[in-house]
């Protein structure tokens, strides 16, 4: 670690060209992903890997004659890809935790309702994932004296999802004020709607995915290839043959992974 803050320290004035209001919600950003970082320390670290990554460019285009542009370029990107990075990563961790909130939910209605104490409900109910360590962190604060109202609720502040806000809110009701855990259960199922009716919609999105990755696999550099025969035989196109080679080589699989990333991303 000693090492990785003085790599990072380098690179500190960079955090001068970033707002106050930007460093705060990319603080928030870090918090919800997970990130054990402060937005200065994240956005120097996140500079010293795009340099590094352009540096990485520089020695592989080093064969083309306008290299340096395309290492300008790999610069931009990397140091984009790692700003927007918390974004990502927290959006997944949201989805993890709401994927487990309806069983967990239920469970714990069904424990509070066979008139179980609240806390040895709520702990049956936990299970061995990323939502299970969560309440178990908010029971540890309980214990430490924390109320219900302030664990859960830095339990809501931590995820990104407004259905962990709401399960959050009715955990504490049932704390306060008692009850069969019937809240709990409705919850559960009107959340179990929704995901179902998001994974319907996601199929059949599914398959546009798919004809698109075809068409960029194999159609779309079929085409490009036969345009650029024809193109230099015939209309006097000039192509030279590094920029022939390169499209259906780099050009084609960088779009494909982008394809990838945005395609996991809409994932339920």
């Amino acid at each position: 670690m000693g090492e990785l803050q003085r790599f990072t320290g380098k690179f500190s004035f960079i955090v001068r060209f970033f707002s106050p209001a930007f460093k705060r919600r990319l603080a928030k950003d870090l918090r919800q992903a997970g990130i054990g970082y402060s937005p200065d320390d994240y956005l120097s670290l996140g500079f010293g890997l795009a340099i590094a990554c352009s540096f990485l460019g520089l020695g592989a285009l080093s064969f083309l004659p306008d290299y340096l542009p395309a290492t300008v370029v790999i610069f931009m990107v990397s140091f984009f890809a790692v700003i927007i990075y918390p974004r990502f990563r927290k959006a997944r961790v949201a989805k993890e935790i709401e994927k487990g909130l309806p069983d967990f939910l239920r469970m714990t209605g069904i424990e509070l309702g066979m008139g179980l104490p609240f806390e040895t409900a709520v702990r049956n109910a936990c299970s061995n994932t990323p939502l299970g360590r969560e309440i178990g962190h908010v029971l540890r604060n309980m214990e430490q004296g924390s109320n219900a109202q302030e664990a859960f609720g830095s339990f809501a502040d931590r995820i990104d999802s407004n259905f962990a806000k709401r399960a959050a809110a009715q955990l504490v009701v049932a704390y306060e004020k008692g009850g069969t855990g019937e809240t709990l259960k409705k919850l559960a199922d009107e959340q179990e709607s929704i995901i179902r009716a998001r994974l319907k919609e996601y199929n059949g999105k599914l398959a546009v995915y798919s004809l698109l990755f075809i068409a960029m696999s194999a159609v779309f550099p079929a085409v490009l290839q036969a345009f650029v025969i024809v193109g230099s035989s015939f209309m006097n196109i000039d192509v030279s043959p590094i920029d022939a080679l390169l499209l259906p080589i780099a050009v084609f699989p960088a779009l494909n992974i982008v394809l990838f990333i945005f395609v996991s991303w809409k994932k339920p």
